[in-house]
């Protein structure tokens, strides 16, 4: 009777799991307005004048105004094209294609997150980042680590009452966990955000993509406005194949990003668990 057996599927499709990221929300977004229709954006920068001791009735230095500018391009492309044919979607469980969708979209978003991890490790390279030096956290050590991290900032007279951004690893949120002044993991709003705690003015998250070398994670702490992110195109389009009999979905995003205040940006290197 083995032939009479039965295979039944399961009326829905099982999502994976996300990955726990969200470095390019907390991004600085305000120069996306001006990416509409540009393949970069020129972001200018005051620079400070001399200040310089009067001595009455004596003649005054003049000095020329100057401002530095640094380019916001857009020149991140990624899609996905998927389709299904007409024949599998009618002998299907339904909601094939609306499942993949949404796993195509979280893919690509999931680029924006690796590049912001590209651009700061990129920035620490080229020594624009400060990073503090690599540690083995432990319970003992962990807050003294991030406390070297404000004092790097305050030191780059970033201010007590900023909003902070303190991204770490899922290791060293382990044992940071002791020392987080709030831990809000039953804040649903806060859940939300992917936000599991604060310490001072920090909002904790946990992140999976942040930037890596050969033995140290690069968690981070920084102000909401060290990094700029624009996307200039994020969308999904339903369409026919002429050459098929098929439904299909594909998503297109372009993005940028970079570091556009690096005294609002430190690095805390912790030592990755398989390099201790």
């Amino acid at each position: 009777m083995d032939v009479a057996m039965q295979t039944i599927w399961h009326k829905a499709y099982e999502r994976a799991l996300e990955t726990i990221t969200s470095l390019r929300n907390h991004c600085d977004f305000k120069y996306e307005s001006d990416s509409k229709n540009a393949k970069e954006v020129k972001i200018l920068n005051a620079v400070r004048p001399t200040v310089k001791k009067y001595v009455p009735g004596t003649k005054i230095d003049r000095e020329s105004i100057s401002a530095t500018d640094m380019t916001l391009k857009l020149d991140q492309f990624y899609y996905f094209n998927i389709s299904l044919d007409d024949v599998h979607k009618a002998q299907s469980v339904p909601g094939g294609m609306e499942a993949c969708a949404k796993e195509g979209s979280l893919a690509l978003s999931e680029e924006g997150d690796k590049y912001v991890a590209e651009v700061v490790k990129q920035g620490v390279t080229n020594t624009d980042i400060a990073a503090v030096d690599s540690i083995t956290p432990t319970k003992e050590n962990a807050i003294d680590h991030v406390e070297n991290g404000f004092e790097v900032l305050y030191g780059n007279n970033c201010k007590v009452s900023e909003k902070y951004w303190l991204e770490v690893s899922p290791s060293f949120y382990k044992v940071l966990r002791p020392s987080i002044i709030d831990v809000l993991t039953d804040n649903v709003e806060m859940a939300k955000k992917g936000i599991v705690g604060t310490y001072g003015n920090a909002r904790i998250t946990i992140e999976n993509l942040l930037p890596k070398d050969e033995t140290d994670v690069y968690n981070i702490l920084r102000t909401e406005h060290a990094v700029a992110f624009a996307e200039q195109i994020n969308k999904v389009e339903a369409y026919r194949p002429q050459d098929a009999f098929e439904d299909a979905l594909k998503g297109l995003y372009v993005f940028g990003a970079l570091v556009a205040r690096p005294k609002e940006i430190v690095v805390l290197k912790t030592k990755l668990p398989d390099a201790e």
